[in-house]
C-alpha cells in the first residue's frame, strides 16, 4: 500500500518543483565525459574516465544528500536550489562516510567473488579430470556458492538502501544510517519489495529510451565527437533527469511512510 501511495506523492512533488529535474539533469550532464571517453584515444579516454570517477567519489555524497533534502521539502510544498546546497553541505561528512563503507563492502565482495571464481576454476579442472558423480557434486557446490553470494548482495542492498534518507531526514550518522535503514525495511519487507519492483519498471521504461538514443551514433556510424556528445546529452535529458527526479522524490515519500511516525526531519 505504501509503495503505491508514494507514487502519486512523488509525481506531484516533481510536478510542483521542476527544479528537481534541473538538478538531476545537471548531475547527469557531469557524466558525459565518461560516456564520451570510449570515443577518445585510448590513453586520453582512460585519463578522462579515471579523473571523473575520482571526482564523483567526492561529488556523489553531496549530491545525494542535497537531492534527498530537496525531495523532502518538495513533498510538503516548494523547494529550491538553496535547499540542495544547504542540506548537501550539512550532511556531507556522514554521507561521505557511508559511501566509504559501501566501497569497503564492494571491495570485500569482489575479493570473495574472485576467490570463489578461482575455486570454480579448480572445480572445472577437477570435473574434466574425474567426471562422474564427484565432479557433478563439486559443480553443484560451486553453483551454490555463487548463488549464495548474489543472494547476500541483494539482501544487503535491499536492507540498507535507505541509509541516505536516514542520514538526512533523521540526523543519523554514517553507521546509524545503515542501522536505521535495516530496522525500517525489516518491518516493511513486502511493501519494500513492491517499491523496488516499481522502481525497476520505471527505470526500464526510461532507461530503454535513453539507451536507444545513446546507440544512435553507432547505428548511423557517426564519428564526430561533438555529435556523439550531443546525442548522449539528449539521452541523459530523457532518462537520467526524469529518473533521478522521480526516484529521489519516490524514495523519500516511501521512506516517510514506512518509518516510525512522529520522527523529526533535520533536513
Amino acid at each position: 500500500m505504501g509503495a503505491i501511495a508514494a507514487i502519486g506523492e512523488a509525481v506531484n512533488a516533481v510536478r510542483r518543483n521542476p527544479v528537481i529535474i534541473v538538478v538531476t539533469l545537471l548531475f547527469a550532464l557531469l557524466q558525459i565525459p565518461q560516456l564520451v571517453s570510449p570515443y577518445l584515444a585510448t590513453d586520453i579516454g582512460l585519463v578522462v574516465s579515471g579523473l571523473f570517477s575520482l571526482v564523483f567519489v567526492f561529488v556523489l555524497p553531496f549530491y545525494f544528500g542535497g537531492i534527498i533534502g530537496m525531495a523532502a521539502e518538495a513533498l510538503n510544498g516548494k523547494t529550491s536550489l538553496r535547499t540542495f546546497l544547504r542540506v548537501g553541505r550539512a550532511n556531507y561528512v556522514s554521507m561521505f562516510g557511508a559511501y566509504l563503507l559501501l566501497v569497503v563492502a564492494m571491495v570485500v565482495y569482489f575479493v570473495v567473488l574472485a576467490i570463489v571464481g578461482g575455486v570454480g576454476g579448480f572445480v572445472a579442472v577437477g570435473i574434466g579430470q574425474s567426471g562422474g558423480a564427484a565432479g557433478t557434486g563439486s559443480l553443484l557446490v560451486f553453483a551454490g556458492l555463487v548463488l549464495l553470494l548474489f543472494v547476500l548482495v541483494f539482501a544487503f542492498s535491499f536492507f540498507v538502501q535507505f541509509f541516505g534518507q536516514a542520514i538526512v531526514l533523521d540526523g543519523e550518522s554514517a553507521v546509524g544510517g545503515f542501522k536505521k535503514s535495516v530496522r525500517v525495511v525489516w518491518g516493511h519487507k513486502l511493501s519494500t519489495l513492491g517499491y523496488m519492483a516499481i522502481l525497476v519498471l520505471f527505470s526500464m521504461v526510461f532507461g530503454t529510451i535513453g539507451g536507444i538514443v545513446g546507440t544512435l551514433p553507432t547505428l548511423y556510424d557517426v564519428n564526430d565527437l561533438l555529435v556523439v556528445a550531443a546525442v548522449l546529452s539528449v539521452g541523459l535529458v530523457i532518462a537520467t533527469g526524469i529518473i533521478g527526479a522521480f526516484t529521489a522524490a519516490y524514495g523519500v515519500a516511501f521512506y516517510e511512510q514506512i518509518r516510525a511516525p512522529g520522527e523529526q526531519q533535520p533536513a
